[in-house]
């Protein structure tokens, strides 16, 4: 079964938009002879005009659908109206971009044919579940366009996001799915927004009496901005009936260069009005007048003027991470499906036969880095004034021993604790530019570990050093490399808490031209499920851990064109294995450790 020639397009030869499918295989037949041909050509995706699907309540599509499985694309022409999901239709296509016209439709065709050869599988046995059961339909894996907001994401991290950034401007955040009327009225879970209402100030105008299509004219005009940030795939900006400026931010699945939408977030900044437009606004939303003075004086203390700048910068980077994190979900599971499917080679299309989920990782953690500079200027700047005022009183406490001391002490670690997280989530924002020298990494070794020693004394953990002295240099950030051993180490000692043994070693590699750095322990292993998410930003299995530790060692090593690979059986132990290039040394160029060594001779 060749699908790349099971495309029918419905039309009567006068479309204008028929000129673009010229460069596709297509069959082209009239609404008479339509049920002829889904009887004798079985076809994998159908195309027709709007006007004609929607005719007598869509009933040409619905039955399409019902008895055929076809996935039915239908041409849109009014790039105004929203991109919104049926079950009956699998895209709507708009052929004024004639590029990803074309595109959606080749996308369409990837489902179709992994969907068809799938079910051949699973009619004779052969198929088995797997992790792309989450995008799975009635009729196989689900083509994008159908992958629908709060279902696609992750609602407990959108959730966390629209939390977040409530918190963080002290204002009403809300991730608002696509929809062609305001989802609040929705009774599918999937439809329903995920919001939050910052200050009392937005929550009394959220709860206005005043109803526009069922609801209030803060949520009314939050939808609308959803709608608009989803059909032009940008940030747009309305005013909130409350005062403020909303931004709407889109986030969208990409697969194979087309952004399908999935909703906004939508987050109100600005400066509350001062008491004659109050007055207006109490009028207009028909609120107690004195409550909303009281609540906006509450607001205004609030919101500071500096959170405008940052604000855009916040939720553009917050919905660009949400996008980066579905698309990896959705192609990752993609390219599980169509394994599972047995496709023959030449059924894939070029496109689909790599998934670069390195660099797609790397995009995915420089998402979130854009979202913590945003979050630097926000907790930084009065986390430092905290820390100053807290050392001070510390100091006038005399030495330790005093209790109030020790407090003071505690409070100053876990603010300690706070910034170094910062600087990982910072970590994740460079462009990957690092300064590096040739490094013997038997130094590296040493230091860390004398670094880490008395630790390992404390909790029963023998550590063994084995570096052979022959191994060459290597082009290295040695701090960086440090900070990359001690990762490893300290998980190492978490996965041993009842004691055992650490075992570091640096040897030449079997390959020529890398050196290999390796950090064992016979700790408690790593379960096999875990293992594809192994580098991933805030994944972790540790009740106290941030999931940010291995995350920066996998970004460090990659900045040093090296890589890491991991052997691990549950209940023995682990190993990291890190692999480094050897450095090409010119005569000039002196070689960090030995040039200390020297010195210290």
């Amino acid at each position: 079964m060749f699908l790349k020639e099971q495309v029918l397009v419905i039309s009567d030869g006068k479309e204008t938009w028929r000129q673009p499918l010229s460069k596709l295989p297509l069959s082209f037949v009239d609404e008479t002879g339509l049920g002829a041909a889904l009887r004798e050509k079985d076809p994998g995706v159908v195309i027709l005009h709007k006007n004609q699907a929607q005719s007598d309540n869509w009933s040409i599509c619905r039955e399409m659908k019902a008895e055929t499985r076809a996935l039915v694309a239908v041409i849109q022409e009014s790039p105004l109206e929203p991109p919104v999901r049926m079950a009956w239709v699998d895209d709507l296509l708009n052929p004024s971009q004639e590029e990803e016209f074309v595109a959606r439709i080749e996308n369409l065709v990837r489902v179709a044919g992994a969907n068809a050869y799938f079910r051949q599988r699973k009619e004779n046995g052969e198929s088995k579940s797997g992790a792309w059961k989450q995008f799975l339909g009635t009729k196989g894996f689900l083509p994008p366009f159908q992958v629908t907001g709060i279902t696609g994401l992750d609602p407990e991290v959108t959730g966390n996001f629209v939390r977040l950034l409530a918190s963080l401007l002290n204002t009403t955040a809300s991730f608002i799915p696509v929809s062609s009327f305001p989802p609040w009225l929705a009774k599918e879970r999937w439809l329903v927004p995920l919001e939050c209402l910052g200050t009392p100030y937005c929550r009394t105008v959220a709860e206005s009496p005043v109803r526009i299509s069922g609801v209030s004219p803060c949520r009314y005009t939050r939808w609308l901005a959803s709608v608009r940030a989803a059909i032009e795939r940008r940030t747009v900006m309305l005013p909130c009936p409350g005062g403020l400026t909303l931004y709407a931010c889109p986030v969208c699945l990409e697969f194979h260069k087309v952004l399908y939408p999935l909703g906004a977030l939508v987050v109100g900044v600005g400066e509350i009005p001062l008491s004659g437009e109050l007055v207006k606004i109490g009028q207009r939303l028909k609120l107690s007048v004195p409550l909303l003075r009281e609540h906006a004086g509450i607001a205004r203390a609030l919101m500071q003027r500096k959170e405008k700048v940052t604000a855009r910068q916040l939720v553009e980077s917050a919905a660009d991470y949400l996008s980066r994190e579905v698309s990896y979900r959705y192609n990752i599971a993609y390219q599980e499906f169509i394994r599972a499917a047995a496709l023959p080679q030449e059924q894939v299309y070029e496109g689909d036969k790599s998934l670069p989920a390195a660099l797609e990782r790397a995009e995915k953690l420089a998402a979130m880095g854009k979202l913590a500079a945003g979050l630097l200027h926000e907790i930084r700047n009065p986390l430092t004034s905290v820390r100053g005022f807290i050392q001070l009183l510390a100091e006038k406490r005399g030495t330790s021993g005093d209790r109030e001391r020790e407090y003071l002490d505690v409070v100053l670690s876990e603010i300690d604790r706070v910034n170094e997280i910062i600087r990982n989530f910072l970590y994740l924002a460079r462009s990957g530019e690092f300064r590096p020298v040739p490094v013997k990494l038997d130094r590296v070794v040493k230091d860390i570990l004398l670094v880490v020693e008395n630790q390992a004394v404390l909790k029963g953990i023998e550590i063994v050093s084995e570096c052979a002295a022959d191994t060459p240099s290597v082009m290295a950030d040695s701090e960086q490399i440090k900070q990359v051993l001690h990762n490893l180490i300290l998980n190492a000692f978490q996965a041993m808490s009842g004691g055992g043994k650490l075992t570091v070693r640096l040897s030449t590699d079997t390959t020529p031209g890398w050196v290999r750095l390796e950090v064992t322990d016979t700790g408690l292993g790593i379960a096999p499920e875990h293992f594809s998410r192994l580098g991933e930003a805030f994944f972790t299995t540790k009740e106290e851990g941030t999931g940010l530790g291995l995350a920066i060692s996998y970004r460090i090593i990659e900045d040093h064109q090296g890589r890491i690979e991991v052997l691990s059986e549950e209940g023995k132990g682990t190993t990291f294995l890190i692999k480094l290039p050897v450095a090409v040394e010119s005569e000039d160029a002196p070689v960090e450790g030995v040039a200390a060594e020297a010195v210290n001779k």
